[in-house]
């Protein structure tokens, strides 16, 4: 498996290098646009279509967020008339909504164009390795639940798209499965999701007490009062320890992190036995090249500049 993490690592370094290609334009088709900063939930729902997507699927996505922020981001969105409501707590894409998201991908994908790190060939048969590595994730018995990759899936530009274009989604697409795998390695310990991020952040050393956690974490729109319940559940389970203010793990509670760590690498990579040992060295190789190559061309445009 360390093999695996490496080639994952070393994926996940590739896709940072296409941000310099679309990242200013597609902020400034967001800007354009109107929509608010947290637009995301435009292509959440999207991506939920045909089915409405409900407030209480968001906050299955993403537990760690406050769900009342979660209800107020779709609200305002419904508000700019982007979505509409379908019952209680559901909404669907308007026509406004779904040009406006599909405009922002769609100026994202075309800038990418403009990354060729590697000969057509190259590109392709990088492509197919990573299809074929989604298409296996798509197909794998476990999780049972896809919703992260479901959802990110209807951004797929289609083969007549840049190579690019595709690459940065293929591997998207895997990083939102890994949101899936983490979300059920987890699920079963009956925490809540800012209880399950408060340990982590433990875990990492990064907070130690609930002031750290609302100063590293000011996107979930919790309160100090929320991680100071999370926290005192943490300790009731005896898995962190509480002295002169702070908390840090014990061993029962760097057990449960290590174990959870340990379920989502394992429903990660299953899917990745698809590729025998040669098409592996093959992908670390094109990806080696990609990103160094996607460096070397950020890196000469900002000499430029």
């Amino acid at each position: 498996m360390n093999d695996q993490k490496q080639l994952w690592s070393l994926a996940q370094e590739a896709m940072r290098a296409f941000e310099p290609f679309y990242r200013e334009v597609m902020r400034k088709a967001i800007e354009d646009s109107g929509v608010p900063d947290d637009w995301f939930g435009l292509s959440l729902v999207r991506g939920s279509e045909p089915v409405p997507f409900a407030v209480e699927r968001y906050h299955a996505l993403s537990p760690y967020t406050a769900r009342e922020r979660q209800v107020e981001t779709l609200g305002k969105l419904a508000q700019l008339g982007l979505l509409e409501r379908v019952g209680e707590e559901a909404y669907r894409l308007t026509e406004p909504g779904r040009e406006m998201v599909q405009t922002i991908f769609c100026t994202a994908h075309h800038a990418l164009g403009a990354a060729e790190p590697l000969p057509a060939g190259e590109m392709a048969e990088l492509n197919r390795l990573l299809r074929r590595l989604v298409e296996a994730t798509l197909e794998a018995p476990e999780p049972e639940e896809k919703w992260a990759i479901a959802y990110s899936r209807w951004t797929d530009p289609g083969e007549d798209a840049p190579p690019s274009a595709l690459t940065d989604q293929y591997l998207t697409d895997l990083i939102r499965f890994r949101d899936d795998a983490h979300l059920a390695a987890w699920k079963p310990y009956g925490v809540s999701g800012n209880a399950w991020e408060a340990l982590t952040f433990v875990w990492r050393g990064e907070a130690g007490t609930a002031e750290d956690l609302v100063e590293k974490l000011p996107y979930r729109s919790r309160t100090v009062e929320d991680y100071r319940e999370a926290l005192h559940d943490l300790v009731a389970r005896a898995w962190i320890v509480e002295e002169s203010g702070t908390y840090s793990l014990t061993e029962a509670g760097t057990q449960v992190r290590e174990d959870a760590e340990e379920a989502t690498n394992r429903l990660f990579f299953a899917p990745w036995a698809c590729l025998d040992r040669s098409e592996t060295a093959r992908l670390r190789e094109l990806l080696t090249r990609m990103r160094d190559e996607l460096y070397g061309a950020a890196g000469d445009d900002m000499d430029a500049t």
